[in-house]
């Protein structure tokens, strides 16, 4: 039986003294000899139990906490590689792979086994032999050769324009052919010829109405300006002039 399972009870039986109520627990009436020892009690002043407050007088100790740095070193996770190398991924790599052949896995789902492929190759310059008439087309280099004869033509050059007339009467427009080859304009094909009048002047409009033309076939060349935009030429073949626009950067 525990001393505090009737500690109320034996507490007032004692009338409040902690000294009675042990005495009498240990040594109950009848046994203890001594069960008399409460007359010679000393009197305790005031109540019976009191409430004792302690307070501590005097300067405090201040305890002083010191910060504690705690340095917490991470590792980090390299994958294995899976994808079969025949290297085999080296633990201290930084950027490169070891081992001839072998592959490095560094923070990534899948394993480059193989080199980076390279760059793909610039674009190819434009076409410097090019037809603009009577349709648009790359066409190989040949030789230009000049003929005696040709219909008449002038060249106009601006600062922002390159222009060409050719004066072809009774030619079909299939029968005449613009190319570009590098920075020479040339006009070819098959224009009419006046067996009687032969050549005239360029700056003499000819008119003949007299039946006897020849078809004769013709080559002219031009050396066009700097700075053309050869890609943007232009030619239209109107009233039996054939003119030729390139603009100038």
């Amino acid at each position: 039986m525990s001393m505090f399972s009737r500690f109320d009870k034996d507490l007032k039986q004692a009338d409040g003294c902690l000294h009675k109520a042990a005495d009498m627990f240990f040594h109950p009436i009848g046994e203890d000899i001594f069960h008399k020892w409460d007359h010679n009690h000393p009197a305790f002043p005031g109540p019976k139990l009191t409430k004792v407050r302690l307070e501590c007088k005097g300067e405090e100790k201040k305890e002083v906490k010191e910060e504690v740095k705690v340095v917490v070193k991470v590792e980090e996770k390299k994958e294995k590689c899976s994808g079969g190398c025949s290297g085999g991924c080296s633990g201290g790599c930084s950027g490169g792979c070891s081992g001839g052949g072998g592959c490095c896995c560094h923070h990534h789902h899948h394993c480059h086994c193989a080199p980076p492929p390279p760059p793909p190759p610039p674009p190819p310059p434009p076409p410097e032999h090019i037809r603009i008439y009577p349709c648009f087309a790359v066409i190989d280099k040949y030789d230009i050769v000049e003929s005696e004869w040709h219909p008449a033509m002038k060249d106009y050059t601006a600062d922002k324009l390159w222009q060409l007339h050719v004066y072809l009467p009774g030619v079909a427009k299939d029968k005449v052919i613009v190319d570009i080859l590098g920075k020479t304009l040339v006009v070819h094909g098959e224009g009419v010829f006046h067996t009687h009048c032969g050549m005239w002047p360029e700056h003499i409009e000819h008119c003949c109405d007299c039946t006897r033309k020849e078809p004769t076939c013709f080559c002219k060349k031009f050396a066009l300006p700097d700075n053309c935009k050869i890609h943007e030429a232009r030619v239209e073949f109107e009233k039996e002039v054939l003119v030729v626009r390139i603009q100038r950067g």
